[in-house]
């Protein structure tokens, strides 16, 4: 059962090493203001402010405006805490100088499967998601501490053997030991950084409980605005320079102003490509609007404390913020192919329980194998299934497609998945859901030419191609006929 819920968590999550460029693909639906030079970032910010005073206590200013965010000023008018992307006020100025502005809502579909992988496909809000991933984290670590010793005995014998003229079985073990050894420093890293991050809340309060009081950081005490001079914040450009001046390595390329009690708080957002972040938006510092002094560094890189860059480095494997786009594909990969790790498990688990059953007499599948086998089927296949009809579904949605409508459309995939695997049988039903998870995985490549037709925006030309080819192997796996045959053909692949 933890094997169908790392299958989700494993495929989706390879799905967001892409998060950004799919996400831009999909919202490019109107054209955005274009953005002012930064000396006039003071002038665009008071023209905002006059024509939507609410726009004042929280507002994103962009140093280096690029094809994700090409307005020099954008902010938020709702929020949804749990549905990510809100509906954004994107501004400029027009060569004559006055107040242009254009009101988008991002498309919410890469977040929602961000979403999916945290939750690890079960339809329940982030807090009790977690708790349920990280009790499957733990079974997960279990699984691969468990997994290395048994095959210790013939691992250095057996670990590049495929033996394809043997039993379909034997092919199977072959491949999934060689997949599970070759990626276990990934797989060790995701289940304990996974089970970490699900039991992050849990042990925060319980470290405020045992030690906060003894020593409290400053800036719990408000500290944050203490030390400011004046009632109105520094110029943009004054800010700029103050950070250059503390952090002269770095280069600012956001500031985000937010309001708390009342007086503006700064976070200024770094990209630094030869360093690593915790997020993949960059690393950040608090500054003091008023004076322009550093508060707090704990994630600015080259700035933090040995204790921070640790958990840095954590959040950082996790989740490939490091190394560019090399490690993001690697990261893909490594996704994908744990995914078929823990279906190849599962199929291993029920060749093992046939074979006992057999063996006592059971001229057919008891109940939970015949349960098992319906879900490992209808799940993981309606997972990938799910996930492709969201993808084709981005460019035709409205705004690229708001929360519920994706997660609607992914989880009716995967109910007609799981009652096409109930009413056909779990082995049997295998072939007609490679089918369609082929047709719906060719349909990204097909959706995306027409969407180029008619806006110009065409998905990153590598994942085209890879969505492309992934629906051919698909496709060609379902029209095999023998289940020798469909390894065989996946294993080619």
């Amino acid at each position: 059962m933890a094997g169908l819920f790392l299958f989700i968590a494993f495929y989706a999550g390879g799905m967001t090493m892409f998060e950004l460029p799919l996400e831009n693909w999909a919202s490019q639906t109107s054209t955005l203001p274009a953005p002012v030079p930064v000396q006039s970032l003071s002038e665009l910010v008071q023209k905002a402010r006059a024509s939507d005073p609410s726009m004042a206590t929280a507002y994103t200013l962009v140093l280096h405006p690029d094809a994700a965010t090409p307005s020099s000023l954008m902010w938020t008018t709702s929020s949804e805490k749990e549905h990510g992307p809100a509906r954004t006020i994107y501004a400029g100025l027009d060569p004559d100088g006055r107040l242009v502005t254009r009101t988008r809502t991002p498309s919410q579909a890469m977040y929602f499967l961000n979403i999916l992988h945290q939750r690890i496909g079960l339809p329940l809000n982030r807090e009790y998601g977690r708790l349920v991933m990280g009790i499957v984290a733990l079974l997960y670590a279990v699984a691969l501490v468990s997994g290395t010793i048994v095959l210790l005995p013939s691992l250095v014998r057996n670990l590049f053997a495929l033996r394809m003229t043997e039993t379909l079985r034997r092919v199977w073990l072959d491949f999934h030991t060689l997949l599970g050894v070759c990626s276990l420093p990934f797989h060790i890293v995701m289940a304990a950084s996974a089970a970490g991050f699900a039991f992050q809340q849990p042990i925060m309060a319980l470290e405020k409980t045992l030690f906060l009081p003894a020593a409290v950081h400053p800036s719990a005490k408000g500290g944050v605005h203490s030390d400011h001079g004046s009632q109105l914040p520094l110029e943009p450009m004054a800010i700029v320079e103050a950070f250059n001046r503390q952090a002269p390595d770095l280069e600012a390329d956001a500031l985000v102003y937010s309001s708390r009690g009342g007086k503006l708080s700064l976070r200024v957002m770094v990209q630094s490509k030869a360093q690593i972040v915790r997020r993949p938006e960059g690393g950040y510092a608090d500054m003091n609007p008023y004076t322009g002094r550093l508060i707090a560094t704990d994630f600015l890189p080259n700035h933090q404390t040995s204790a921070f860059q640790a958990l840095t480095l954590i959040y950082a494997l996790h989740f490939g913020t490091y190394g560019g786009w090399l490690v993001r594909w690697t990261y893909a990969v490594l996704g994908f192919g744990g995914a078929f790790l823990f279906y190849s498990g599962n199929q291993l688990w029920l060749s093992a329980r046939r074979r006992r059953e057999r063996s006592e007499g059971l001229t057919a599948d008891s109940f939970g194998t015949r349960c098992l086998s319906v879900l490992t089927a209808g799940c993981m296949i309606g997972c990938v299934s799910g996930i492709s009809a969201v993808l084709a579904a981005m460019p035709f949605l409205p705004e690229g497609g708001h929360y519920q409508t994706v997660e609607a459309l992914f989880y009716a995939v995967l109910l007609v998945c799981l009652l096409v695997a109930m009413c056909l049988g779990g082995t049997r039903s295998i072939g007609s859901l490679l089918c369609l998870a082929g047709l719906l995985t060719l349909l990204i490549p097909i959706t995306d030419m027409a969407r180029s037709l008619t806006s110009g925006s065409v998905l990153h030309p590598g994942l085209e191609s890879v969505t492309l080819l992934y629906g051919i192997a698909l496709m060609v796996l379902a029209f095999k006929k023998r289940p020798r045959q469909i390894m065989g053909a996946a294993l080619t692949v």
